[in-house]
């Protein structure tokens, strides 16, 4: 009979329909893999299918992105350097480590793992980039190359890797969420008078030497999206570094202006450390000169890869515009603990 041939016909198109689309529990859609081509933040075009299923990842700003994607069981391999950042699973930690500082130390074991995508840091003066691209090229291993310059990439990552990984509408979530708290902070900042505009400088000190955070840093643009000016811009030989090492001297006679000095943690620079250092600075005749220093308006935050830093380019820098707006603003910004505990519980539940 006719109608039970259109039954037939009807179960079996239901059948396959749902074999090409599978609800997932984070109510993303996992697809039958296709090959979709996008421009990584190098510029460079990449072709691969997607969705991702097997990513060596050697970045941990991007790890902390997969994460917040729901996408960890999508990741075979990670950097060393993963092991000691606290936003990071116990599960995605004691994933396969192929690489240190944005190398491959063993290719053989990367092959080993089959990654179906490689994503690393586009940053030529820490390793040989494109020796790296054409050995993975020679392996048929598609990479894609992020950057961390500025402050507005790092919704545009998320939504990238979101679209790698089928997972967009996690990325969705997450950018929509960056945008709101960028919104907010303009909002703030635009209502301190230019005459209230405080002077920024921001140092880092790293065994036993001062480093100072340049103008194209990615704080340096928060203190700007804040509402402060930020002092330090140099240029290196044509080239403009993201930390500048500066003895005390030159630092006091370049500096003596600023208004707030902000001493940051590192991942070799414990906040003990730091703390005493601005104890000193406060008790230091030539450290007084700096007007941050004479006024008491210096202040350490942290920026390693604990729990309670927020200052990486990283989806936690979503936190972190607020935490500088309140220690450049302390009446004007409120405080920050309550965006954390959001953002942690909405993005890191495991972390509350």
């Amino acid at each position: 009979m006719k109608w039970k041939a259109f039954l037939v016909v009807g179960i079996l198109l239901v059948s396959v329909l749902g074999a090409g689309c599978i609800e997932s529990s984070n109510n993303s859609t996992t697809a039958t893999p296709k090959e979709i081509t996008v421009k990584d933040f190098a510029g460079r075009t990449v072709t691969l299918k997607v969705p991702v299923q097997r990513a060596a990842i050697l970045s941990t700003s991007a790890l902390e992105v997969v994460q917040l994607l729901n996408a960890s069981d999508q990741v075979v391999g990670i950097p060393a350097e993963a092991k000691a950042d606290a936003f990071l699973s116990p599960d995605l930690k004691n994933k396969t480590v192929v690489g240190r500082r944005l190398k491959i130390d063993d290719w053989e074991k990367v092959l080993a793992l089959k990654p179906d995508l490689i994503v690393n840091l586009y940053l030529k003066k820490f390793y040989d980039v494109d020796a790296f691209l054409n050995r993975s090229a020679g392996y048929g291993i598609p990479v894609i190359m992020l950057r961390e310059d500025r402050l507005e990439d790092i919704p545009k990552a998320v939504e990238l890797l979101g679209k790698l990984f089928g997972k967009e509408k996690d990325a969705k979530a997450f950018e929509d969420y960056f945008n709101e708290q960028v919104s907010e902070v303009k909002e703030i900042a635009s209502k301190i008078p230019a005459e209230r505009r405080k002077k920024v400088i921001m140092i880092q000190p790293i065994m036993g030497r001062y480093y100072l955070v340049n103008g194209n840093d990615v704080l340096a643009q928060a203190v700007r999206l804040i509402g402060g000016e930020y002092l330090v811009n140099i240029t290196v030989k044509g080239y403009i570094p993201v930390r500048v090492p500066m003895d005390r001297e030159k630092i006091i006679a370049s500096y003596g202006d600023a208004d707030v000095a902000i001493l940051l943690t590192s991942s070799v620079t414990p906040y003990e450390k730091v703390e005493e250092l601005k104890n000193e600075m406060l008790k230091d005749d030539a450290w007084k000169q700096i007007k941050a220093v004479r006024e008491g308006n210096v202040v350490v935050l942290r920026a390693d890869m604990s729990k309670d830093s927020f200052l990486r380019w990283s989806p936690r820098l979503a936190v972190g515009i607020w935490v500088i707006g309140k220690a450049v603003y302390p009446s004007y910004y409120p405080d920050w603990e309550g965006k954390a505990k959001e953002f942690i519980k909405r993005f890191y539940p495991f972390l509350s």
